[in-house]
């Protein structure tokens, strides 16, 4: 009897042991974590920079798409540098406190929309521009990938070209008679 138990409590534990034996020796996907978004994210202390990306159709003037995310109890003013043909470049935005702003370009809306085009970069279409975040004393540099207006659901986020300044208009001149110049009479 007593061999009887042993063997079930055996077998009991090579059941157990063979169906979540696996569990010890697999690595656990919860511990890696993956980016799914197409974008850049950091964190830089109360600020949180989520899905960073730049849109450009001629690689001369490029749209950031991000989303800011302050969860602070206090506005805070987030500074984007980058290397233009003019050097150094620094742009600002203000996210309030407790909120998110998108970033993109279009329709802004003050308080929850801003545009931000880096203009006089050479980011190509494929490539990663770096970009320095800044929030306070915290900083960091993300390689942001440039994408086209080739794919769909992009077509809205390249820069928005400036218009070329209005040619002047020519005065209509029909009714107005020109003044005579020189003489009238022949031979003088």
């Amino acid at each position: 009897m007593k061999m009887r138990v042993a063997a079930s409590v055996a077998l009991a534990g090579l059941i157990v042991l063979g169906a979540s034996g696996c569990e010890f020796i697999s690595p656990q996907d919860t511990t890696q974590i993956n980016q799914v978004a197409d974008g850049m994210d950091a964190s830089l202390g109360p600020v949180d920079v989520r899905n960073a990306l730049l849109f450009t159709a001629d690689g001369t003037d490029a749209a950031l798409v991000a989303r800011l995310i302050n969860s602070s109890t206090s506005a805070q003013t987030v500074s984007m540098q980058y290397t233009s043909s003019a050097g150094s470049t620094t742009q600002q935005v203000s996210v309030p406190a407790n909120s998110a702003i998108t970033i993109r370009p279009g329709v802004v809306r003050p308080g929850a929309q801003a545009s931000i085009t880096l203009t006089g970069v050479n980011a190509k279409a494929g490539s990663l521009f770096p970009v320095y975040f800044t929030v306070g004393g915290r900083n960091a540099t993300l390689k942001v990938p440039v994408l086209d207006a080739s794919l769909p659901g992009y077509q809205t986020l390249t820069p928005t070209p400036t218009p070329p300044a209005p040619l002047p208009t020519p005065t209509d001149t029909s009714g107005v008679t020109p003044a005579p110049t020189g003489s009238a009479t022949p031979g003088a």
